[in-house]
């Protein structure tokens, strides 16, 4: 019970106060997920606590991933008409964003030497947490690194979404949802509700149908890399 207690409300402390200091400063490079982590792990380390006692007491925060991801969904339902009359592109841009994303881990596997674990700990790298969890694990890749990489990529996607918009001037809330569903799953649905309600609704289509198709795919992913780097 006191880990619970102690591990929660710093969690949130922290979370809260950077949350502020991103919003007082509106930068976005200030993301609080990811100074969080940091932060708490500073914090470990200066007062040499077991990193299992504080896992054992944010279970619970843990466990909200699931029924968060879940919640998701209310704004693709809203916009099911919407989504309807443009599914054939949607599902042509996923199966392309898929696909690159198979073809980077490639590329990066053959340029810093991934051994099979590394690949198989990359490969879920797009997908929101706790379906990356499950496909790294059954590949047999490092689940916390997988976690952390999966992590970043989202705070990268929603933090340079805007500049990126801006420079290839994507106006489209179509496009905006898809780039941010394929490439930054919640987090990017996240960032993709603030533009408005359309492009959340293809981000979370987006999140949703290129988890089911990495799932699926992502043993032959891993056996093609593995291959063609043997």
């Amino acid at each position: 019970m006191d880990n619970i207690l102690w591990t929660f409300l710093l969690t949130l402390t922290v979370y809260l106060l950077l949350s502020l200091l991103q919003r007082k400063t509106r930068l976005a490079i200030l993301n609080p997920l990811l100074f969080s982590s940091i932060v708490i792990i500073l914090f470990l380390l200066l007062f040499n606590i077991e990193y299992e006692k504080y896992e054992k007491g944010t279970e619970f925060i843990t466990f909200l991933i699931k029924p968060a991801t879940v919640s998701l969904a209310i704004p693709m339902y809203q916009n099911m008409v919407l989504l309807k009359d443009h599914f054939k592109k949607i599902i042509i841009t996923i199966f392309i964003g898929v696909f690159t994303h198979a073809s980077l881990i490639l590329l990066f596997a053959y340029l810093f030497n991934f051994d099979n674990e590394l690949i198989a700990t990359f490969i879920p790298k797009s997908l929101t947490t706790a379906v990356a969890i499950g496909v790294s694990e059954s590949l047999g890749g490092l689940v916390y690194l997988t976690i952390s990489i999966v992590i970043i990529t989202g705070i990268i996607g929603l933090s340079i979404s805007d500049l990126i918009f801006k420079i290839l001037n994507i106006n489209s809330p179509i496009a905006k949802g898809l780039s941010l569903g394929i490439s930054s799953h919640a987090l990017g649905t996240s960032k993709a509700s603030s533009y408005g309600n359309v492009e959340a609704s293809v981000a979370t289509l987006s999140l949703i149908l290129t988890s089911i198709f990495t799932v699926l795919l992502s043993p032959l992913f891993y056996k093609l890399i593995v291959y063609l780097l043997n």
